[in-house]
């Protein structure tokens, strides 16, 4: 598995005997899921089954979502960002995501952008990918700044498959960074396999 190295942050392997408990504190936190299906805190079962699937999706697909740990305090886990295969919204398949969830000590620093943007560049670079998505809560305006700073574009929105809730699909084409410098051609290093 692949570590990404930006100026701030190592998006690494996740280890959940170290980062179950702040993985829980995350998904408890109100704030952070309210935009989130199922919209509401998850419990520590709920977080410590997301876990085993984000470390089997890796062991599926070769990519996912990294753990997010910042330079500034070593070891720690602060989140989760990267590359995902959103399963719970077939009507968008095939499609890569990208994605982040901070904890809240985190946000406003510009680091989900930076992160984000470190894993849509390894995805178009490394994987080849020829897009990628963004599924956001339309009220999530964090988020849809984050999107927003990648320079991607609104698709049409889908509704979610068990809330009914709407959902903004963003996009962004490979083709399109070509003539972009939205992501920049550096800002991260690949490191290991």
């Amino acid at each position: 598995m692949t570590t990404l190295e930006t100026e701030r942050l190592i998006l690494r392997r996740w280890q959940p005997d170290r980062d179950l408990e702040p993985f829980v504190a995350l998904n408890a936190d109100p704030d952070v899921m309210r935009h989130i299906a199922p919209f509401r805190p998850l419990t520590r079962a709920q977080s410590a089954e997301l876990l085993q699937r984000i470390v089997r999706h890796w062991a599926d697909h070769g990519f996912g979502l990294w753990a997010v740990e910042p330079r500034e305090a070593p070891g720690a886990c602060a989140g989760f960002i990267g590359l995902a295969i959103p399963s719970f919204l077939p009507s968008v398949l095939p499609a890569v995501e990208v994605g982040w969830r901070l904890a809240p000590a985190w946000w406003g620093r510009g680091l989900a952008t930076e992160g984000a943007r470190a894993s849509v560049r390894y995805g178009f670079d490394t994987l080849a990918l020829a897009q990628v998505i963004s599924i956001v809560d339309p009220t999530n305006e964090r988020s849809l700044r984050v999107t927003a700073k990648l320079g991607m574009r609104a698709a049409p929105d889908r509704l979610h498959p068990i809330s009914g809730r709407r959902l903004r699909v963003m996009v962004l084409d490979a083709d399109t960074l070509r003539d972009d410098t939205t992501l920049g051609t550096t800002g991260f290093d690949a490191v290991g396999s």
